[in-house]
């Protein structure tokens, strides 16, 4: 809802008002935490320094999501195009839980129309597989993160 300032003629905001307005009631108070909500927004006032201690357990459940998958990551030796298959639209000649054995060709980083074949640094299953065919990769990104294999 919009009204006109009588002394600019331009049109100002109610809504806008009211918050300038509690804003400034909410400085002046001795409250610290404010939290308002109406027509669907939602508007929350803190004032202070004060530190909050962090939820350990919550801290630690984010950074178990964050982490990387466990296991080996293979990486990119080059920057270029990755591809599952060796053309492009082919069978991809590695699947995901799929067992391999060390140089099995796991993908290929096409490159001045060169096709680089990705070979598995070690005998193990593959885990994970991070880019998708025909994505651009960089030097060093991780492609695939692969178990190894117990002796």
């Amino acid at each position: 809802m919009a009204e006109t300032d009588p002394s600019t003629g331009a049109a100002r905001s109610v809504l806008g008002e009211d918050v300038i307005a509690l804003i400034e009631l909410f400085h002046h108070s001795d409250l610290t935490d404010l939290s308002v909500e109406r027509a669907g927004r939602k508007l929350v006032l803190r004032k202070g320094a004060a530190q909050v201690e962090p939820n350990v357990d919550a801290q630690e459940q984010v950074e178990e999501e964050n982490a990387p998958a466990a296991g080996v990551p293979v990486k990119a030796h080059l920057v270029g195009v990755f591809y599952a298959a060796r053309d492009k639209r082919g069978t991809p000649v590695v699947t995901l839980h799929q067992q391999v054995t060390k140089g099995h060709v796991l993908g290929f980083i096409e490159a001045m129309d060169i096709m680089n074949e990705v070979e598995a640094p070690l005998s193990g299953e593959v885990i994970e597989i991070a880019v998708r065919s025909g994505q651009p990769v960089e030097y060093g990104q991780a492609l695939l993160t692969m178990i190894p294999e117990e002796p």
